[in-house]
């Protein structure tokens, strides 16, 4: 995306009103970051967004821009708190090694070791140490269901929680794969209990967040501060971004997820991890320790590598080490190169975009010197402003504008149109949704993927012989195993007519 473009983005248009956006920058490169930022806000509609870039001592960028929520209005700045999400994962790493470092813990020791009572269904569950938790590779199950719906809040949640896996299985043999669990670091609160006979929640507080001067941050939803607190924002019933019925909190997974923070604090916590383990005169991990939290344990894919719950990632060519976080209506980031003396702390309240990615951009420009590509809005997410009040035609006129645009700024092709369909279908917008997939059928004629799409949802309607008219249209359009699926799926229909 050329830079003179997106210069374009000087106010950000949320809700038909202009919010102001607060900017502090003290680096050569402030208009390419204020560009990134920008950028990021409009392609996601992210109602509210938070970022800063510190060195060891120094913020050295900083813009708050938007809102804490589009039925209030009131704007966000350094104070707002956020839920952070898989962000808090380090923080209960740091507790274990910080626990290590005091010899009360052991990473290599059993987990039964220190919580007799934890039993799984599969007895390799006995070879399942710290370590393969911090490191993602004990074989527990993540989780299905946080049921951020009923949320447990008292001080014996994390015991039930390590207690409630009696009939579960494992995924794998504790250590021989990499597969990423929630479940598995939010038995760590038991343990954290069981060693110091204090929750996780104040164990955090006491020791971690309180002598870096994170005072305003708690993993206690009750302990917030409801002045300051952000909403998270979802795609509602009528396709406008709106605050979430549902807000994202359980005490059961505390250690994986419910740290409540904002940009002011989690400078203290990167310049933690810049200054190897300490902050100005206080100590939190020793510096083997933090060493041993950055050196990576085992590879994910060919961009990451797993740490003691930080992630590497190579960045033109730099070692970044760093967590993104994501639940109902939240988005963020922390991360940090040690060897350039800079870390990267953002958060935005809806669940539209990817934390290390937006993260990523910052540093790719750090380390260039230049803005970098941008990726193309979804299309869909300004197609659904009009879908349900102007129609598909109104939606067609769109379309075409965008195609004409130059330079292109959003992301038209069939994925988007798909994406829309699947927004009106999971709202119950039959007749538009059907409508819309007939569309991305005529706008690729030759994909019989669009029939069996529809075929699909004129089933879970329960419209068989609709169903089975569109999975006509897809075999004759399909090959390959595509066409079988589709061929089974029309039997099916037939068998349980």
């Amino acid at each position: 995306m050329p830079l003179k473009f997106l210069f374009l983005f000087t106010v950000l248009l949320i809700t038909h009103r202009v919010v102001v956006a607060q900017s502090k920058a003290y680096h050569p490169l402030a208009k390419q970051f204020d560009s990134v930022s920008r950028y990021q806000q409009w392609a996601a509609d992210i109602p509210g967004y938070v970022v800063a870039i510190t060195t060891r001592d120094q913020v050295i960028y900083e813009r708050s821009a938007g809102v804490v929520s589009t039925i209030t209005h009131q704007t966000v700045n350094r104070f707002s708190d956020f839920h952070m999400a898989s962000v808090s994962k380090p923080f209960a790493a740091t507790a274990i090694l910080q626990l290590c470092d005091q010899g009360k813990l052991h990473i290599d020791s059993t987990l039964v070791s220190y919580l007799p009572y934890f039993s799984m269904k599969d007895p390799r569950y006995k070879a399942i140490t710290l370590y393969h938790i911090l490191t993602h590779s004990s074989g527990i199950p993540d989780v299905t269901n946080y049921e951020w719906d009923k949320p447990q809040t008292d001080d014996q949640s994390a015991i039930r929680y390590a207690g409630s896996f009696t009939g579960t299985d494992l995924d794998f043999t504790p250590g021989t794969e990499f597969r990423y669990s929630n479940a598995a670091y939010d038995i760590l609160a038991a343990v954290i209990y069981q060693v110091t006979g204090l929750t996780f929640e104040a164990y955090v507080k006491q020791h971690i967040l309180q002598p870096i001067g994170m005072s305003a941050s708690s993993f206690l939803l009750s302990n917030t501060v409801k002045t300051n607190f952000t909403q998270p924002h979802e795609i509602d019933s009528k396709l406008a971004l709106s605050p979430a019925a549902i807000y994202p909190y359980n005490r059961i997974h505390a250690p994986s997820s419910t740290l409540h923070s904002n940009l002011n604090d989690l400078v203290n916590w990167a310049r933690l991890f810049l200054q190897e383990g300490s902050l100005s005169a206080t100590t939190i991990l020793k510096k083997a320790t933090w060493q041993k939290m950055i050196t990576p344990q085992r590879l994910v894919d060919d961009r990451y590598q797993v740490c003691l719950s930080w992630f590497e990632s190579l960045i033109e060519g730099r070692k970044v080490y760093f967590h993104s976080g994501g639940d109902i209506g939240y988005r963020t980031f922390v991360g940090f190169c040690p060897a350039e003396n800079i870390a990267v702390i953002l958060m935005g309240n809806n669940d539209l975009f990817d934390g290390a990615t937006a993260g990523f951009m910052y540093f790719q420009t750090l380390f260039t010197g230049k803005t970098p590509a941008m990726p193309l809005k979804p299309a869909q997410l300004e197609w659904r402003k009009h879908i349900l009040n102007g129609g598909l035609a109104k939606v067609k006129k769109v379309y075409a504008r965008m195609k004409a645009e130059r330079p292109i700024r959003y992301d038209t092709g069939g994925s988007s149109v798909l994406e829309l369909a699947s927004l009106l279908f999971g709202r119950d917008h039959r007749r538009t949704a059907t409508d819309v997939l007939l569309w991305g059928a005529s706008l690729y004629p030759q994909d019989g993927s669009w029939y069996g799409h529809l075929g699909d949802i004129h089933t879970v309607w329960k419209q068989n012989d609709k169903a089975r008219q569109y999975y006509q249209k897809a075999i004759l359009l399909m090959s390959g195993e595509q066409r079988i699926q589709a061929e089974n799926k029309m039997k099916a229909l037939i068998t349980n007519k």
